[in-house]
């Protein structure tokens, strides 16, 4: 018997942001904005 697994491995960092995104936030570059809130 013959067995092919495939996955994939994901590593997340929870960090503290002191500031306001809006003060960081480029407005010509928010097409490219990834962000995730948990």
């Amino acid at each position: 018997m013959t067995a092919l697994i495939c996955g994939s491995m994901a590593f997340d960092t929870i960090m503290v942001f002191q500031d306001q995104f809006k003060n960081h936030i480029l407005p010509e570059q928010v097409h490219i904005l990834n962000v995730s809130f948990l």
